[in-house]
């Protein structure tokens, strides 16, 4: 049982308000004053992420030899994922605000019991979400107050050509590492954004399904079988918008994964280096669920359509093929891939990558043990 439960017009202010924070948001906003602040900070976000890379690039190649380069790496899939998510909602800004503007107009149009077949698919991830929220989060912290309990100058260990001893570089740098973590954090509202795109698509199904089960009249159907239709343009909308994202997600927390795992199995790592990788760990990990399972109660409510009526009362002859069809179609599940240029790293393939990983780092423990 849910504990607490937000309303989707609650969820989808939220969202916005992330959205906002992080120069994500793809609604636009009245005045040119407010349009210009937002393009600045837009930029100062993307060369602040630009910059932090620069640091960890030149870190990393300057401490090649060093076991625990991967923490730098796992930095930097952080700050590319932060770098790609704000480029990627720049580029798709009008479809997301069509697809966002498609839910506000249902929320508006529906009738109770099809807000309430939304809010019970929304209740099933909303612990997910808040749990993903709060690792997340707590991940970030520990980073960016990294310094305060060991003998790091840094949160993030970088290194610039310039003069770092400085006490006000030094500070200005220190600003722009936990300005650049609290963005990277901020790059949820991308996940739970399509996590709701992938719900309403879900709860429109069943109610779909619900109409069908109770269907009475011929011309009832026809404006289920347009229903459905509609429901499928949304999802390949969807699917065309959030592949990218998708590859994104797939590279950036991959590789973070692989990075976190390694430094757990090593035996001399202090419990306070233990922790900041368990938690990045475990937010990258929830990061996929939340997205693989919203995806696949999509499939799995897709499928029941053809299985959850029966249309032989009122299958007339002039009506045989459009039911024919909403039978075939159905038949088709509806998925949510990436680009398809780069299938192997797929929602669908992750379960038997992160197999094949954590097989490959137990072994890699026992040699080093031994």
């Amino acid at each position: 049982m849910v504990r607490f439960s937000l309303k989707p017009q609650q969820v989808l202010q939220i969202l916005e308000i992330l959205g906002v924070l992080s120069s994500t948001s793809p609604k636009p906003i009245s005045g040119r004053f407010y349009n210009i602040l937002r393009n600045i900070f837009w930029c100062f976000i993307l060369g602040n992420f630009i910059f932090q890379l620069i640091g960890n690039f030149l870190y990393i190649y300057h401490n090649l030899n060093d076991i625990m380069i991967l923490k730098s790496i796992l930095i930097v899939a952080c700050v590319t994922d932060g770098l790609l998510n704000l480029i990627l909602c720049q580029i798709q800004k009008e479809r997301l605000q069509y697809l966002i503007e498609e839910i506000e107009n249902y929320l508006q149009t529906a009738n109770t019991n099809d807000i309430n077949i939304l809010q019970k698919h929304l209740n099933r991830y909303m612990l997910v979400m808040a749990t993903n929220t709060f690792v997340l989060s707590f991940a970030g912290l520990i980073i960016c107050f990294r310094p305060l309990i060991t003998k790091e100058r840094f949160p993030v260990d970088v290194w610039y050509p310039f003069f770092m001893d400085i006490p006000l570089r030094s500070f200005l740098i220190y600003v722009s590492q936990i300005f650049c973590g609290i963005e990277c954090v901020l790059c949820l509202n991308t996940d739970s954004s399509i996590a709701m795109f992938l719900c309403y698509s879900t709860a429109r199904l069943e109610v779909l399904q619900h109409n069908l089960e109770n269907t009475k009249t011929k011309s009832f159907i026809h404006a289920c079988i347009k229903e459905h239709q509609d429901i499928i343009k949304f999802v390949e909308l969807t699917e065309a918008t959030t592949q990218y994202f998708i590859l994104k997600l797939n590279l950036t927390m991959g590789t973070t994964i692989i990075c976190s795992l390694f430094p757990l199995i090593i035996a001399d790592q202090s419990l306070t280096v233990k922790c900041q990788f368990m938690f990045t760990f475990l937010s990258a990990c929830k990061r996929f669920y939340v997205s693989a399972w919203s995806a696949n109660d999509l499939t799995e409510m897709s499928k029941q359509i053809a299985y959850s009526s029966s249309f032989e009362d009122y299958m007339a002859p002039e009506t045989v093929n459009e039911f024919l069809f909403i039978i075939l179609r159905s038949q088709k599940p509806l998925t949510i891939s990436m680009a398809s240029f780069l299938p192997i790293l797929s929602l669908e393939y992750f379960g038997n990558f992160m197999t094949k990983a954590f097989s490959y780092f137990t072994a890699m423990k026992s040699i080093i043990n031994t």
